[in-house]
């Protein structure tokens, strides 16, 4: 039987996906494949179509029904990603930025480059909380979600997530020190980027803290195109795995075309950083300060996208915008004595707690997820082999903003 070479086949892995902000919601970005590519996982990309249909019903003198009614909409857009850095050895600056940037960006959550501050040895110190020396910045919240290195002195070794910052240069910890930090301890700040979300009061800044993106997805020789992408992104991952994000947006279809994979395409391929302490002083996983030896996790953004009806657009629906939301971390730390943790006790009381996960020990190449300020909620018995689990979610809660105007409910940190 002769083969059709007329009508190739499309390999669903042979993909490319572009991903850069637009100026504003109206323009679309010119995509360049040396600065615009990210990594995804090749069997995740997905998009729709700008149409749907209603069924009909009008009369046809006949059982058979009348032609459908083609509508417009707007169109779902979704890919997974391991969560890296820019690169091993790389120091972030006002420029280099974690390859998820721009997505990270267009799903709401604001980056914020910290430049790094050099080591100086505490003031003061406790277990929880450590007093920085005159060259830290005196501005309440202003390293809120940072990581701390612990050059010297007492807790030496250790990288500590700040989930409070007095102007009075006071750092409370997500950790627990024993024993406690003191005047010996010195302290730097890497160069980060850290990345929250933000409530938006008025439409100008609506747009500079939720920016549009244009997308474009190259598959074995066909290339579709979107503008005006915004989207959600989900968390999770496992112990000694990497964590991964899930972008599901949605945007207004540009086009579909066939055209090769760029040949002058540049990704961010190297390894993506894993949930392990490894040889580092400081544990990976923590919840109410205490390790938590968690299987897997998982945080939900508990936003959606709400599109907005536009007759004044190709399908009949403008940008979509992002709208309220309520975080929920999921984790399942084995189970143990009441005397060590007591969840169905706080739950009732209302306790509040920090959770950290912190991902890799590279330079330039790992990342954490703080939550300043989670109160579980619910508890599931879990089994995990032959061992017995706590299935625990935690509302993440806001506790005002950060000194750059970002809500504190969770901080993405690169450093």
């Amino acid at each position: 039987m002769a083969v059709n070479t007329n009508d190739p086949t499309i390999r669903q892995t042979n993909v490319a996906v572009l991903f850069g902000l637009q100026v504003d919601e109206n323009t679309p970005l010119a995509l360049d494949p040396t600065l615009h590519a990210i990594p995804v996982e090749a069997d995740s990309v997905t998009y729709g179509t700008p149409w749907t249909q209603e069924d009909s019903n009008e009369a046809t003198g006949s059982y058979v029904a009348g032609a459908p009614l083609i509508i417009g909409q707007s169109t779902p857009i979704s890919f997974r990603f391991r969560i890296k850095g820019a690169g091993p050895n790389v120091v972030y600056s006002s420029t280099v930025k974690p390859p998820h940037h721009a997505v990270l960006q267009a799903a709401g959550w604001r980056g914020q480059f910290q430049a790094a501050i050099a080591a100086a040895v505490a003031t003061a110190g406790t277990a929880t909380s450590v007093t920085l020396a005159a060259g830290f910045p005196g501005v309440a919240r202003a390293l809120l979600g940072s990581m701390l290195l612990i050059g010297a002195g007492t807790g030496a070794g250790s990288a500590a997530a700040v989930i409070e910052y007095s102007a009075g240069r006071v750092a409370t910890l997500a950790d627990s020190f024993t024993p406690p930090l003191d005047a010996t301890t010195s302290v730097s700040v890497p160069a980060s980027w850290t990345y929250a979300q933000t409530s938006p009061s008025d439409p100008a800044s609506r747009l500079v803290d939720h920016p549009t993106a244009s997308v474009a997805i190259y598959r074995d020789g066909t290339l579709a195109n979107f503008t005006a992408v915004r989207g959600t992104i989900s968390l999770e991952g496992s112990s000694a795995k990497p964590g991964y994000g899930t972008f599901n947006g949605t945007g207004i279809f540009a086009g579909r075309v066939d055209a090769a994979i760029p040949g002058n395409i540049v990704i961010a391929s190297h390894s993506a950083p894993v949930l392990v302490q490894g040889a580092d002083v400081s544990q990976a996983a923590l919840l109410n300060r205490r390790k938590c030896s968690l299987s897997a996790w998982s945080l939900d953004p508990g936003s959606q996208i709400e599109n907005i009806d536009d007759p004044n657009t190709p399908f009949g629906f403008g940008p979509g915008q992002i709208t309220d939301r309520k975080s929920m971390l999921k984790v399942n730390p084995l189970a143990t004595l009441v005397a060590n943790r007591d969840t169905i006790s706080d739950i009732g009381n209302g306790v509040r707690m920090p959770a950290m996960l912190r991902h890799g020990s590279v330079v330039g190449n790992r990342w954490a997820l703080v939550v300043p300020l989670a109160q579980p909620v619910t508890l599931e018995a879990e089994q995990r082999g032959k061992l017995m689990a706590d299935g625990t979610t935690l509302q993440c809660l806001p506790n005002g903003k950060d000194a750059v105007t970002r809500d504190t409910d969770r901080v993405l940190v690169f450093y």
